[in-house]
This record gives C-alpha cells, sequence and structure tokens, in this order.
C-alpha cells in the first residue's frame, strides 16, 4: 500500500504527458486515491462489526488488486481516475482493518506494535518514489501489474486471521465531543502527511533539485517515517501517548515551515517525517485507551484519514494553481499548526 501511495507524487510528471493533463489537474490522482479510500473505510466499519476480521481483510486485497490491474490498462484520463478509486476503496478496508486489530489486540505495548505495523506501510513508501525514476515512468502498466499480484497474493494469508472487535453494547453510534477532537485532528495530520509526499517532489523541483533527486527527498521523508515509528518500538510504556503526539505534531510543524527555506529545504521534509512518525498510531493507541471495549470510538479516525487525503492534496493543488508551487511548505506548516491545536485541546477532555 505504501509503495502505490508514494508512488502518485512523482508520477504526476509524468502523468501530464501521458495523458495530456496539467499538474494540478494530475494532482487530482492523490484525492481520487483518498476519497475511495474514504468509501472503503465506511464499508469496512460496518463489516468489522458484524463478520470476522478476515472478510475485510480479503475482500480489501482482491479490490486493491483489481484497481491495480485496471491502472495497468487505463487509457483515458477518466478512465484511470475511476480505477485509482477503486485501489483506494481495497486500501481504505485495509487500513482500517489491519489497525483496528492491532489497536484492540491485548497487551500493553499496542502503540510499538501499531508502529511497527504502520512502518511497514512507511517502508513500501520509501521504495515508491525511487521505483518510478528507475522503473515505473518507462514501464507503468508493468509497475501496476506487478502490484495486482502482490494484492491479489496476500488473500491467502489473510485467511488465517480470526476474531472480532469489541463493540460496547448501547453505546451511540455517532462520536462524542472528544472523538470528533480526534477526528479534525487526524484529517489535518494525513493532510499534512499525505500532501508532503505528494506535493513536495515538484516543490523541491522548482526549488532547483533534479527528478532524482527530488524523488530521492521524498523517499528519504518517508523513511523518515519508518525509522521513527520503528523507534516507537524502543519507546518505554510508561511514556504518555498524548505527550508523543503532541511532541511530534509540533516538531513537525516546526521542519515543515523550515522547508520553505531553499538550501534547507529537503532536510527539513526529512526532520518533518521523523517528527510525524509517532502520530497515527500512537493517537490511534491514545483514543483506544480513552474508551476502551468499543472500537467504533477509534474507527471513525480512518474516515477522517480519508478526508484528510482528500483534502489535502487538493487543497494545495489550489494553491499552487493560484500562487505557485513555493508556498507548498507554508501551506503543509499552516494545516500542522492546526493539527497540533487539536491534538492539544483532547488533553483537555480527558
Amino acid at each position: 500500500m505504501g509503495l502505490v501511495v508514494s508512488a502518485y507524487g512523482p508520477l504526476l510528471e509524468h502523468l501530464t504527458r501521458r495523458f495530456g493533463v496539467s499538474l494540478p489537474v494530475a494532482g487530482a490522482t492523490i484525492s481520487v486515491h483518498f476519497a475511495g479510500g474514504l468509501v472503503g473505510v465506511l464499508i469496512a466499519m460496518r463489516s468489522m462489526e458484524r463478520l470476522p476480521a478476515r472478510v475485510t481483510v480479503m475482500a480489501g486485497s482482491g479490490i486493491a488488486s483489481l484497481g491495480c490491474a485496471a491502472v495497468a490498462v487505463a487509457f483515458i484520463w477518466p478512465f484511470f481516475l475511476a480505477a485509482i478509486f477503486v485501489i483506494g476503496l481495497g486500501f481504505g478496508a485495509l487500513v482500517l482493518a489491519l489497525n483496528q486489530l492491532v489497536a484492540y489486540s491485548e497487551g500493553r505495548r499496542r502503540a510499538a506494535l501499531l508502529s511497527a505495523l504502520n512502518s511497514a506501510y512507511s517502508a513500501g513508501a520509501v521504495a515508491g518514489p525511487v521505483l518510478v525514476v528507475v522503473f515505473a515512468r518507462d514501464h507503468f502498466s508493468l509497475f501496476f501489474l506487478a502490484t495486482a499480484a502482490v494484492a491479489l497474493a496476500l488473500i491467502l494469508g489473510a485467511a488465517g486471521i480470526v476474531g472480532r472487535l469489541p463493540t460496547a453494547t448501547g453505546s451511540p453510534s455517532r462520536p462524542g465531543l472528544l472523538v470528533f477532537v480526534f477526528i479534525v485532528a487526524f484529517t489535518l495530520y494525513v493532510g499534512v502527511e499525505t500532501g508532503t509526499g505528494g506535493w513536495m517532489p515538484s516543490h523541491l523541483e522548482s526549488a532547483g533539485l533534479r527528478s532524482q533527486e527530488a524523488a530521492t527527498a521524498t523517499s528519504g521523508f518517508f523513511l523518515a517515517i519508518v525509522t521513527g515509528r520503528l523507534l516507537m518500538t524502543l519507546m518505554p510504556a510508561r511514556v504518555p501517548e498524548h505527550v508523543i503526539v503532541i511532541a511530534g505534531a509540533g516538531l513537525g510543524s516546526v521542519a515543515l515551515l523550515a522547508a520553505s527555506i531553499g538550501p534547507l529545504a529537503p532536510w527539513a521534509y526529512i526532520a518533518a517525517g521523523l517528527a510525524l512518525a509517532p502520530i497515527f498510531p500512537t493517537g490511534i493507541v491514545w483514543l483506544a485507551k480513552l474508551r476502551p471495549g468499543d472500537s467504533r470510538a477509534t474507527s471513525w479516525l480512518f474516515p477522517a484519514a480519508s478526508v484528510g487525503g482528500i483534502a489535502g492534496p487538493g487543497a494545495i493543488g489550489l494553491v499552487i494553481a493560484g500562487f505557485g508551487v513555493g508556498w507548498t511548505p507554508v501551506v503543509l506548516a499552516l494545516v500542522g499548526a492546526g493539527m497540533s491545536a487539536a491534538f492539544w485541546s483532547a488533553t483537555r477532555l480527558r
């Protein structure tokens, strides 16, 4: 999943030539993917309550495989976007199912386990931009056919998953104020992460870096996320989740603002990835501990993640169309500041 999503950004320039669209229009690829992810998450929220967990994981893998195969044979822009939507549909179901299974597992080190799970996603995201530069731009269809085959093969592995998620009897189906604050914070977080990964190649190229250098820096951003999440597995269980999340949000926002300074930009983006790394998995466990025994509380975070993935890159695309790609890090830093404020306010509601 990480490999495919991280490939969208470096592929934007290629898509403008392949389908004859402008760069801001090509940027819609990222938003369409997360629109499909939102639908997939909403469906998975219900299926995880009513069916064994393996059903959702197997269905998500199959749908993602179908979408990747469709992208490989897409010949016009609308068909390509429809295929991207299908990929997002499958990915949305997988993201919710896998994260929820770990978040509500037994044990004191759930945050560490969830960080390890999400580091696998980020590891794929490290490889994505480099593969685009050295392989996918010249072998576009083969790249997506290979990812389709991998997703299809994962269905067999998912057959061994057992168990269901806990759902408190009589608990409200709508989120309360605390959950709503987390929804806002997660929406902004995913907007920052996907917006950074999607638009930093174009921003760095506008700052004077060559295409391969920009792709390498983008891989560095995702490698920093992998590193940060792996380091989280060493974090003592006594460190409160809210401290980790709020510190990461604040430091990440400062680093993104520093990326507006030309010579610092590649390194600032990498520093931002390291700071942002623990927010998603640790935030899920933070809320799960505040609302134990009811997986519906944290399940709302995954539609929020999809909304952030839709709105974040799209909003940056509007800024680029109006003011130029140089404003990318400033917009990302402003969204990060809003995320930090939302997470801080959640501590007041405990």
